[in-house]
C-alpha cells in the first residue's frame, strides 16, 4: 500500500531544524521532498559531532529527501528555484524574514504561477507585527515564551529544556498545518499560505501553566520536577536510582499508600487539594519510603497495580528499551560517507502503511542533476 502522502511534491528551503524537521515528517509519510541548499549547504551540515566528516546533527532531521544545490544570488539559480516551486504541491521554508520575497519566491510570486500551492513559512515571531523582523533562536523563544521562567528547581535559578524544543514544535505544527491545507485543497482545489511562529508554538504548549497564571493573575512558582496541579507527581530517589511517579486520582493515591505500606497517608491526605497543600511534607515521607527499594522493584510493584511509574533512563537505556525497539523508534541505515548510522524513527504508526523513516539523508547536491534534468524534460514547449 502506498504511503498516505505519496505523489505529493515538497520543495524545502530549510536551514537547521524547523523547516527541515517539518519536511522530514512529510517525507516519512511519503512525500517527495526536494531540499534546496545553497552552495555551502544547510548550516546544519557544519554542526558537530561529525562521523567521517558528516554532521550527525544534519542527518538527524533530513532523512528521506533529495538534495539539490542552487545559488539564489544568481539569476539562473532563482529561475530554477521558481520553476521548481511552480511544479510543487508544497513549499516550506524557515529562511530569514524577507529572504524568499527578495528572491522572487514569496507566496504571491509562487501562487501567481501555481495557485494550488500550499506555502508554509516558519518564522521566529510571526509574519507581521512589531517583532516580525527580529532574529530568533531556540533559547530566545524559550526565554520569551515564559518557558524558562517556569522551568528549574523551585529553590534554584530558572532553566531551559535540554532539547531545542521550539524548533521541533514548530516543525510539527507546520507539518500538521500542511496536511490540513492539502486536505482542504482536495475539496476546493485552492492552495493557501501557512504562517507558523516558533515562539507562538512554545506559548501554546504551556496551556496548563498559562491557565494557572491567568487564575493567579501573576507568575506561578517553579516546582522543579513536581506538577503544579497534582501531588504526588514528580521524580523521587530510590535505593539505586531515580523514579518518576504520578498519582492522578484519590483512588490512585489510596492504592499507592497501601502498596507502600503506609495506609494512614491516605487518611491524612484524602484529596488532591490536601496533597497539594502539604506537598513538601508528603514528598519527604514518600522519599523516605521509596528509598527502601530499587527503582526497578518499585516499577514492578507499582506498575503491576496500574499506577503511572517509570525509571529515569539514560539515552543509551532508552535505545535498549524493548518497547522502543518494538515500536521501531531506533532505525539504522547505511550512509555512503558516514557509514552505518543510527537515528530516531518516526513516532507515527500507521497500520498497513509504514513510514519511510529508514531512508538515509542526502549528500549535499546529490540529486541536483536528476531534479534539474527532470524539470527540463517536463518543461512545456516554447518556455
Amino acid at each position: 500500500m502506498n504511503a498516505p502522502l505519496a505523489g505529493i511534491t515538497v520543495i524545502e528551503f530549510g536551514n537547521l531544524i524547523a523547516a527541515p524537521h517539518a519536511a522530514m515528517l512529510l517525507a516519512d509519510l511519503g512525500c517527495d521532498v526536494i531540499k534546496v541548499e545553497p552552495p555551502g549547504g544547510d548550516l546544519g551540515r557544519t554542526f558537530g559531532p561529525l562521523q567521517e566528516g558528516e554532521s550527525v546533527f544534519f542527518l538527524s532531521v533530513n532523512r528521506g529527501k533529495r538534495s539539490i544545490v542552487l545559488d539564489l544570488t544568481t539569476g539562473e539559480g532563482r529561475t530554477a528555484a521558481a520553476r521548481l516551486c511552480a511544479t510543487a504541491d508544497v513549499v516550506v521554508h524557515n529562511l530569514r524574514h524577507g529572504v524568499m520575497e527578495a528572491n522572487g519566491l514569496g507566496y504571491p510570486d509562487v501562487a501567481a504561477g501555481n495557485p494550488g500551492v500550499v506555502y508554509a513559512a516558519i518564522s521566529a515571531f510571526g509574519a507581521s507585527g512589531p517583532s516580525a523582523q527580529r532574529t530568533g533562536i531556540d533559547i530566545v523563544f524559550q526565554a520569551e515564551s515564559g518557558m524558562v521562567s517556569i522551568s528549574g528547581d523551585e529553590h534554584g535559578p530558572p532553566a531551559k529544556t535540554a532539547t531545542t524544543i521550539g524548533d521541533y514544535v514548530a516543525g510539527m505544527n507546520a507539518a500538521l498545518a500542511i496536511c490540513a491545507a492539502l486536505a482542504g485543497r482536495s475539496r476546493t482545489g485552492e492552495g493557501s499560505r501557512i504562517d507558523v511562529s516558533l515562539r507562538d508554538g512554545l506559548v501554546a504548549v504551556q496551556a496548563g501553566w498559562n491557565a494557572l497564571a491567568f487564575t493567579l493573575d501573576g507568575q506561578p512558582e517553579r516546582t522543579g520536577t513536581a506538577s503544579p496541579f497534582l501531588a504526588p507527581n514528580q521524580i523521587f530517589e530510590t535505593a539505586d536510582g531515580l523514579l518518576a511517579l504520578a498519582v492522578v486520582s484519590d483512588s490512585h493515591f489510596s492504592r499507592l499508600c497501601s502498596l507502600l505500606g503506609r495506609p494512614a497517608l491516605a487518611d491524612r491526605y484524602p484529596t488532591n487539594a490536601d496533597r497539594m497543600q502539604h506537598r513538601t511534607e508528603l514528598t519527604s515521607t514518600l522519599t523516605e519510603t521509596l528509598a527502601s527499594r530499587t527503582a526497578r522493584e518499585w516499577v514492578a510493584i507499582l506498575g503491576e497495580a496500574g499506577l503511572p511509574v517509570g525509571r529515569v533512563l539514560t539515552l543509551p537505556e532508552v535505545w535498549d528499551d524493548p518497547q522502543i525497539i518494538h515500536n521501531q523508534m531506533i532505525v539504522e541505515y547505511h550512509h555512503p560517507v558516514a557509514g552505518t548510522i543510527r537515528s530516531v524513527g518516526s513516532p507515527i504508526q500507521l497500520e498497513g502503511t509504514p513510514t519511510r523513516s529508514g531512508m538515509r539523508p542526502p549528500l549535499l547536491g546529490e540529486h541536483t542533476r536528476e531534479v534539474l534534468e527532470a524539470l527540463e524534460r517536463d518543461r512545456p514547449p516554447g518556455r
